[in-house]
């Protein structure tokens, strides 16, 4: 598989410096790109995602299903005069008789970072785009001078079109017009075809990530003790969009909790973010097992009688409250035991266990470990736990008794952390951009049940991750790197550093986009195993993935994939067997 893979890239670099030396020949280009490429300032990836975009007829040609985002990239480049003023524009999609709305097709101005210093081994310093800011007013595009001779500059426009739901299946027109200083310089067609199968509306696959409150409170410059409503609305913007990105802020659906009269109480006292929850879909929520508000027992020691009553308390009113709301079977309480390698933390999740299924045995209760201990002595913590996220550098090693514990009905979901290091994907900013995409397809490959990631908001080590992106610095842990723990912008600043509008909330990222096209990947792969075709489904995850270790990075490989799945996903929905 690897010297396929050798020979395919290899050619399609020589592929891309053609591309690059056409473009080049012209003062101006307007041309696209598929979206799983990183797009220089002045060069193309050496692993371009062709394919989408047809040069001869200028336009780019997609599928997608109902409820899905079907993104690309726009690219202007300037080789020989510089573009002032330069402004996108997007109409809808026609076909026959029905419209794609324009307000279907939202346009990113992408950003560039400096990573002085390479992330740990196979990074790259340079500058690199990632910030994906929403285009709201002008922008313009300036070729590079350096030493005499100009060279060109390219600005790509994300592009993402979000397919209704109910919009009716047919193949859709439409185009996209770049002006500068009001003369139009380029354009393309787009062509999307809309299959007439949908997207679950309710996810399968949890997704868990974390939200660093105290800095995002910090660069947005508001008082960390601040709760008022200027926080509790920063935090559900936040929230918000991690949620429109298939993703599960690891937040709570209360307002804390405390001891009155003696009794553990939670405040539910924040409706809006139960509302919010539902109304955007969290797929599970990961709460912790320890009483919000209290000092931490259990992990050295046994619990004193007195918080084993509190503990008691919180979980009776946490799940009594989720039952009543309906989403108590979504519920994953995770040990306070974090990554546990000693005997005593072995011990002390036996005993937090047993304290959990004192107040309800078949609760979700999951420990960041895998089935199979480091060492034999620690003894086995099935039979104590149902739920396991595991390293990723455990997968291969633990295959047979995860699959052993998904049969007996655990749930196994997996994450990335900095001690996981190339061939194995990761969220750099310095790294191939297929890295996040391949998630949803290795989780489905190694018949996991979903993801977790720390967090996407590390900005401690740093001014803001717009000045400084390499924001991992001090943690022997794969340091330096750029962008571990951090997938998000603060919209706070963006007029700063890219001259367009600040935003209320957050910016994205081309790396959390493409975790989200993955994710939605992930989801028709299931899709398509449970209308009859598993065999299918495993067979096409195979085609670009085999391990956490071993999978193409290759975005033209990724789209034949993708191209097949959605084949067989329409043969399945419309020829069920």
């Amino acid at each position: 598989m690897r010297s396929a893979r050798l020979l395919t890239a290899v050619l399609l670099a020589a592929a891309a410096i053609a591309a690059d030396a056409q473009i080049a020949r012209a003062e101006t280009a307007v041309w696209g790109a598929g979206c799983t490429e990183k797009i220089g300032q002045h060069e193309r990836s050496n692993l371009p995602h062709l394919g989408v975009y047809d040069a001869a007829n200028r336009t780019i040609r997609l599928t997608a299903v109902q409820g899905e985002h079907a993104p690309f990239q726009l690219v202007v480049t300037a080789a020989g005069e510089s573009l002032k003023d330069v402004t996108v524009h997007a109409g809808h999609l026609e076909a026959a008789e029905h419209r794609l709305p324009a307000d279907a097709v939202s346009l990113y101005l992408e950003g560039y970072v400096h990573i002085y210093a390479p992330t740990v081994h196979h990074g790259d310093a340079g500058v690199w785009p990632d910030p994906l800011v929403p285009l709201s007013k002008p922008f313009d595009v300036v070729p590079r001078t350096r030493a005499g001779h100009t060279e060109q500059t390219n600005q790509p426009i994300w592009v993402d079109i979000l397919v209704p739901r109910q919009q009716p299946p047919g193949r859709y027109r439409g185009h996209l017009k770049v002006l500068s200083a009001a003369r139009e310089i380029g354009s393309v067609t787009v062509e999307l075809e809309v299959l007439g199968v949908a997207l679950p509306a309710q996810r399968k696959y949890p997704a868990h990530v974390g939200l660093y409150s105290e800095q995002i409170a910090r660069v947005h410059h508001l008082d960390l003790k601040d709760d008022g409503p200027l926080a509790r609305a920063l935090s559900r913007d936040y929230q918000r969009f991690l949620l429109q990105h298939r993703l599960d802020p690891r937040n709570e659906p209360f307002g804390g909790g405390r001891i009155i009269n003696g009794k553990y109480s939670l405040d539910w006292s924040r409706p809006e973010l139960e509302r919010l929850y539902a109304e955007e879909g969290r797929c599970q929520y990961q709460l912790s097992a320890n009483p919000p508000g209290l000092p931490l027992q259990g992990i050295s020691g046994p619990f004193t009688g007195e918080y084993e009553q509190h503990a008691r308390d919180y979980l009776r009113d946490l799940l009594a409250r989720a039952s009543r709301q309906g989403w108590k079977d979504r519920i994953l309480l995770l040990s306070p035991c974090d990554e546990p390698d000693r005997p005593s933390e072995y011990e002390a999740i036996r005993r937090w266990s047993a304290l959990v299924r004192s107040v309800d045995p078949q609760v979700r209760f999951a420990v960041t470990e895998q089935p199979v201990p480091e060492e034999k002595a620690w003894g086995s913590l099935v039979g104590h736990v149902n739920a396991w996220i595991v390293n990723g550098n455990c997968l291969i090693s633990n295959a047979a008794e995860i699959q052993a514990r998904r049969r007996a009905g655990d749930q196994v979901l997996w994450y990335i952390s900095c001690d996981q290091l190339f061939p194995q994907p990761n969220y750099y900013i310095d790294r191939a951009a297929a890295d996040p995409r391949m998630i949803g397809w290795i989780t489905y490959r190694c018949q996991l049940d979903g993801i977790l990631y720390w967090t996407t908001t590390y900005w401690g080590e740093v001014l803001n991750p717009w000045g400084d992106a390499v924001n991992w610095k001090s943690y022997p842990c794969g340091s330096p790197a750029a962008g571990e723990g951090s997938l998000l912008y603060p919209g706070n600043l963006v007029e700063r550093y890219t001259r367009q509008q600040n935003v209320a909330g957050p910016i994205g990222s081309l790396r959390l986009a493409l975790l989200r096209e993955g994710l939605e990947e992930l989801e028709l792969l299931d899709l398509l195993a449970r209308n009859g075709n598993p065999a299918a489904a495993q067979r096409i995850a195979e085609r670009v993935c085999r391990d956490v270790r071993d999978f193409t990075r290759d975005p033209v490989e990724i789209e034949a994939a993708r191209a097949e799945l959605l084949r067989e996903l329409h043969r399945a929905i419309k020829e069920p067997r």
